[in-house]
């Protein structure tokens, strides 16, 4: 953090536009009212047709804190959030989505917590597109993780992008985002590879829910495509091969096993992957069960998926979330 204990530490905010415009500025106002840090905004619009450009501008005049930059391209949220990322200049930086609402003290409470680890996220609480909380949050469906485990990101991921704070430093090292991943996902498990992971369990902001969240398809195919076997073995494949060929896997553990999916993937047996599945048994999702049971369990989805997804017709492109 700031070494002048009366300056507050200086977080840059990336905030990712796409005809945003409906709820561009009741998020703006909740990001420009963050209590307890030195505050800027780079917001990167990725090729609005609405009126998302002419209010950016407007509040950017308005308050010098807030930086506009507009894509002379549309790049997709991956590349945009990257960009955005990459113009600022505070210690910390938190991504932002262009819907939400956030909590004054957001930004505050997870520089708190971040202690010496290089990434920080918290709890959200679904709103509707009415701006109506729901009752329940992320930790409702997902098991929140933290600490020094990459591996345990490859099975799972609970880190969203609109709820974490990132030390630039970590952000640096972990360019250029691999393609076809989502930059949440990345950044949690390079940050679990080195300064750790952290989980305020406090629901710092209010996530709204629907269709319009993200830019259309951009040059790294970043979209959600339907849930299937064969997206769920791809997806881990982009894991492990971004982990793999990055200085994140310092053990060597992401390319071993990268090594016996596509071993179990062309047929050459499946007894590889199983092996490095039970060796990486503390990074199961801890699914209710002992440590042992929970490698099991990863072990049969593994053997499921694979069987199933040779039924199934390949994927153009890596588009992957979970």
């Amino acid at each position: 953090m700031s070494t002048n204990p009366l300056q507050p530490p200086r977080v840059s905010v990336a905030l990712c536009v796409y005809n945003g415009e409906r709820h561009l500025r009741e998020q703006l106002d909740t990001v420009l009212a963050q209590r307890g840090v030195g505050l800027e905004v780079i917001a990167v619009d990725d090729g609005s047709s609405d009126g998302s450009v002419t209010l950016l501008r407007e509040i950017a005049a308005r308050d010098p804190r807030v930086q506009v930059h507009v894509n002379p391209e549309n790049l997709g949220p991956l590349r945009s959030f990257e960009k955005a990322m990459a113009l600022g200049s505070g210690e910390f930086v938190a991504p932002c989505d262009q819907d939400d609402r956030w909590h004054p003290e957001k930004l505050s409470k997870l520089l708190d917590a971040i202690g010496d680890a290089d990434l920080a996220y918290c709890d959200s609480e679904y709103i509707d597109g009415a701006g109506q909380a729901s009752g329940r949050g992320i930790s409702s469906d997902l098991t929140m993780m933290s600490g020094h485990e990459p591996m345990q990101f490859v099975f799972s991921n609970s880190v969203s992008g609109h709820a974490l704070i990132v030390r630039r430093a970590l952000f640096e090292a972990a360019r250029p985002f691999p393609p076809g991943l989502f930059h949440d996902w990345w950044l949690a498990m390079c940050a679990a590879a080195r300064g750790g992971v952290v989980y305020l369990d406090e629901p710092l902001v209010q996530f709204r829910r629907h269709d319009a969240a993200f830019s259309p398809l951009g040059k790294d195919g970043t979209q959600a495509p339907p849930s299937r076997n064969r997206v769920w073995i791809e997806e881990r494949r982009a894991l492990l091969r971004a982990l793999a060929g990055s200085a994140f896997d310092r053990d060597g553990r992401a390319a071993a096993m990268l090594q016996a999916l596509e071993r179990a993937e062309a047929g050459r047996g499946i007894g590889p992957l199983l092996r490095c599945v039970w060796e990486a048994r503390a990074a199961a999702p801890p699914w209710r069960g002992a440590m042992a049971i929970n490698a099991l369990r990863l072990q049969s989805r593994f053997i499921r998926k694979l069987r199933r997804a040779r039924k199934e017709p390949p994927i153009s492109g890596p588009r992957f979330r979970l």
